[in-house]
């Protein structure tokens, strides 16, 4: 990007959420940069490893915090993955890939020139399929861990294993079944309800791609021979499993598996005080989307103008689309905070005394780590019952629930009465996933697949 295009990005992040946010995104970007120049880059010739990394793991972005969640999950799980095993990290990076090596107390970075994926990602692509096996190869990985497989040629990812390496893939929303993760129909901007409908996919998928009559039926067809012929499938909820189940039956469930992400945050530690009778706050927290549900924030602002609860305040924690952001900045009870640090949610959410949080998502959400954010500054949630939050505020506890159905007018009647005494909610006894959690459950998938990956991959050695 040019300086110019930087200083019109920069403009319009303060204009649209704020100088907080662009203070954040900037302190993002800087941390990437730093990491990113912590592994020196080498020649793939001059690699000479002692002992064979036995897994590389693969991202379809770099592995940037202000990307999103599964980033900066990921990237806090292979922290605590090194404290075990070395690993070897293959992403796109400007014009070609990039493979990151941690091993034997060094940090290198090797580059692999060739054309990145298209977008959306062909079924097949050639040039991704020699980059994984040459990464692969020169790291002596016996398996391939897609930690995000929307975004990859499918049906090239599938033929790896052909090589005689293992193949892990990881779930973290639907873009198995289509190339819009969060199955947001346009442009109606709903929940598309799993759609099966030829006609109805083709049109929604032609407003922002040129795709062929057939595509989303080829492309189904080569995710459900995925999920069945993958060696392991890592999900990250009971709930995404189960509806994958659903949508492909003929899958191999024995060989699916639920790690729940590592959470973000630590429990806040700064005094809320007692819950006030008047002067009540309530946040929206999550990406600014149309999917995430804030156009149905605003429209539950307006309802709520005349409700007659003194004091009302609403505040938004979270960057994300600049048009909607601009206009809940122009109502005068609604604070934009905007874009935050990963960790630092919980803590605002102490200090700025909210009282209640909204996780309006209008699509059944795969996760939700904006829940435990929640749960670990002691802020109950109103959320949609749908999806992994469903299952997961029954199961912890820290919140209500209202049926999608009864839309922006069910979630007034809902607040409302929330808002009259606020609970407080809280951390459950067996806690929050974290980083060593997952990291040592991703690992016994490794150790359960690494014995016969390498005597496949290494002929029988």
């Amino acid at each position: 990007m040019t300086a110019a295009g930087g200083m019109r990005l920069a403009w319009r992040v303060l204009r649209a959420e704020g100088a907080s946010a662009l203070r954040d995104r900037l302190l993002d970007r800087l941390a990437a940069r730093r990491r990113h120049r912590a592994f020196r880059e080498v020649a793939a010739e001059s690699i000479v490893m002692t002992e064979p990394i036995s897994v590389v793991n693969v991202l379809p972005t770099s592995p940037r915090p202000d990307l999103g969640g599964v980033q900066v999950q990921m990237l806090r799980r292979l922290r605590a993955e090194a404290e075990e095993r070395p690993w070897a990290l293959l992403y796109p990076d400007g014009g070609g890939y990039c493979l990151e090596i941690e091993a034997e107390g060094e940090k290198r970075a090797v580059p692999f020139p060739a054309p990145p994926p298209a977008r959306p990602p062909e079924l097949v692509d050639r040039h991704f399929e020699k980059t994984v096996e040459k990464a692969a190869g020169l790291v002596g990985a016996g398996i391939v861990h897609f930690e995000q497989v929307p975004g990859w040629p499918l049906e090239s990812v599938a033929r790896l294993r052909e090589t005689g390496r293992r193949l892990v893939i990881s779930v973290h929303d639907f873009g198995l079944f289509c190339p819009r993760p969060h199955l947001l129909e346009r442009p109606e901007m709903r929940f598309c309800g799993y759609s099966r409908d030829p006609e109805r996919c083709l049109r929604c998928l032609r407003r922002d791609w040129r795709v062929d009559e057939g595509f989303q039926d080829r492309r189904r067809a080569v995710a459900g021979e995925l999920l069945k012929t993958a060696d392991a499938v890592i999900f990250a909820s009971d709930f995404l499993r189960r509806t994958y189940a659903e949508l492909f039956p003929n899958s191999a469930p024995e060989r699916h598996v639920v790690v729940e992400p590592p959470s973000f945050g630590s429990a806040a530690a700064t005094a809320r005080g007692e819950v006030r009778p008047t002067g009540r706050h309530v946040a929206y927290v999550g990406s600014v989307q149309p999917h995430k549900g804030a156009l149905l924030f605003e429209q539950l602002v307006d309802l709520m103008a005349g409700c007659g609860i003194e004091g009302l305040r609403w505040s938004v924690y979270g960057g994300g689309d600049a048009e909607i952001l601009t206009r809940l900045r122009r109502r005068p009870a609604v604070r934009v905070r905007g874009y935050y640090r990963a960790d630092e949610l919980p803590g605002m959410l102490r200090r700025d005394r909210v009282d209640l949080a909204l996780l309006l998502s209008i699509w059944p959400e795969a996760y939700a780590l904006t829940l435990d954010e929640c749960l670990r500054a002691g802020v109950p949630v109103l959320a949609f019952e749908h999806g992994a939050v469903a299952d997961r505020v029954r199961r912890l506890g820290g919140g209500e629930l209202v049926a999608p159905e009864a839309g922006a007018e069910g979630v007034v009647e809902k607040l409302e009465r929330m808002l009259e005494r606020v609970p407080t909610a809280s951390v459950p006894e067996s806690g929050l996933p974290d980083a060593d959690t997952a990291a040592q459950a991703v690992g016994e998938i490794y150790e359960d697949l690494e014995p016969r990956a390498r005597r496949a991959f290494h002929g029988g050695a």
